[in-house]
Formats: C-alpha cells, structure tokens, sequence
C-alpha cells in the first residue's frame, strides 16, 4: 500500500510538471491540433479517399492517424523528464530513499500514459468541433481505449533506455522523431495507394500501417479480427522488447547511482580520516 502511495505522489508531480510547462502543452497538444486543422482545411480537399476528395472525408479518415501522432509526440517529453531527473539527480535522490525500485519509473510510465489519453482526448474533441463523427459501438470503444493504452505503454518503454542513455535534455527526445516518421510514411494521414512502389511496400509493411488502421476501423464501429491480430502482435512486440531494454538501462542507471553514491562516501571517509 505504501509504494502505490509513492506511486500516485510521484505520477501528481509529473503530471504537474507537464501541465505546467507551456513548452510541453504547446508541442504535445497544441501543435498536433494546429496540424490536424493545416491538414484538413489546406490539403485535405487535394487528398482523395476513395473515389473523390473533399475535406469532410479527409477528416474522416485522418483524425485516427492525428490521435496517434499525439500520443507519439507525447512520448518525447517523457523521455526529456527522465533524462532531467537523471542529470539534475533526482533519479539519485529517489534511489536513495526508501521507494522500491519499479515505483520511480512506474509513475513516470503511468504519467505518461494518462497525459498522452488527455492530449489525445483533447485533439479528439478539436475533431468533433471540426465535424468529425464516428460510429463507435461500445464494444470498439473499449478496444480502442485498449488500444490506446497499449500504444502509449509501448512508446513510452521505448522512451525509457533513450532517457537514460541521453547525455542530455535536447537528444533523450530524438528517437521521437523516427516514430513520427513511421506514422507519417504509413496509411495515418494519406492512403498507401498513391505513393511510389518501394514506399509503398514499406508503409505496407511496417508497425504503424496495422494499428492506424485498426484505429480507423474502430472509429467506424467495426473490429476486424485481422487487422487487430496485426496490430496486437506489433504492440506486444513493441512493449515487450522495450521492457527488456526498459528494464537494462534503469538496472545500468541504478548501478551507476550506487557507484557515485560509493565514491561520494568514500571520498567523505578519506577527509575525515585526513582531519
């Protein structure tokens, strides 16, 4: 009980780090609906879904792909908030207190994951503003929620060995971008069929495809049981490789705090014996 106190402690004050840091609301919330209003009110009508283009089904077949987008830009200010307790000492401050180990890294985890939901939420009411209206069953609503959840774990487990490793503030975010990549050459803002032959059978193939796409299919009522078998089993590859590599670096971080922690006493020890 007391390290689930620890954990809600820890999750409020990361929260409140993030919702108090224009720098973070500006990149993770307000940037992605500025995009989700460039792209549907300026290119969307140039797009064409289907067999015509307008702006309406533009939206319609974009704000998945934006919600997801999100949550990934999200995820690069959960690896900057590692990396500064890191380097600020934080991380070795906490460690030095009596708070089991998965607890730290858990409430940035469970931090981030409920603030890429509120910013997704937030860029999902910008939608409905602008138009959009999805045929969601309560049945694909809780697979999406599902979804959204795994999706959010998954990068931010991703981000986790990136924060530790970073040597500093600026790089630990950089891996972001080459998610932002993969959702933007898959089927998240544009459909497949119009690009160039070996992008198109990369954006066919590649993570992003299947889970946007599962998305999309959500948001219209439907589960279809294919493209949620593909789009689970990229998730739990994703979440857990990523633990693994989660798991190594806080085990390398911790013992790298250790060792400052004994070189900082043992010099302490060799003044007081030099008085």
């Amino acid at each position: 009980m007391k390290s689930f106190k620890q954990l809600i402690v820890l999750t409020k004050r990361i929260l409140h780090q993030n919702f108090t840091d224009a720098d973070t609301i500006t990149t993770v919330i307000v940037m992605p609906a500025f995009l989700l209003l460039f792209f549907v009110y300026v290119l969307g009508g140039n797009v064409t879904i289907g067999n015509h283009g307008s702006i309406q089904a533009y939206l319609n077949y974009a704000l998945p792909g934006f919600l997801l987008l999100t949550m990934t830009m999200g995820a690069a200010y959960t690896s900057m908030r590692i990396n500064n307790d890191k380097l600020s000492g934080m991380l070795d401050r906490l460690h030095s207190l009596p708070i089991k180990r998965w607890v730290i890294l858990g409430a940035h985890t469970l931090a981030s994951i409920l603030f890429m939901l509120i910013a997704e939420i937030v860029v999902f009411i910008v939608g409905l503003l602008m138009g959009y209206r999805p045929d969601l069953t309560l049945g694909s609503a809780l697979v999406m929620l599902l979804l959204s959840i795994a999706f959010a774990l998954g990068i931010t487990l991703m981000a986790i060995p990136f924060s530790l490793k970073a040597k500093g503030y600026a790089g630990a975010g950089a891996f972001s971008y080459v998610l932002m990549m993969l959702l933007m050459v898959s089927s998240a803002l544009m459909p497949v069929k119009g690009m160039a032959k070996p992008i198109r059978i990369f954006a066919e193939n590649q993570p992003m495809t299947p889970i946007v796409n599962l998305a999309r299919d959500l948001f219209a009522g439907n589960i279809v049981i294919a493209s949620l078998l593909q789009a689970s089993i990229w998730l739990f590859i994703l979440i857990f490789v990523f633990a693994i590599f989660a798991y190594n670096a806080n085990c390398n971080s911790k013992l790298a705090s250790a060792d400052k922690a004994h070189r900082r006493k043992g010099s302490w020890e060799f003044q007081v014996d030099q008085d």
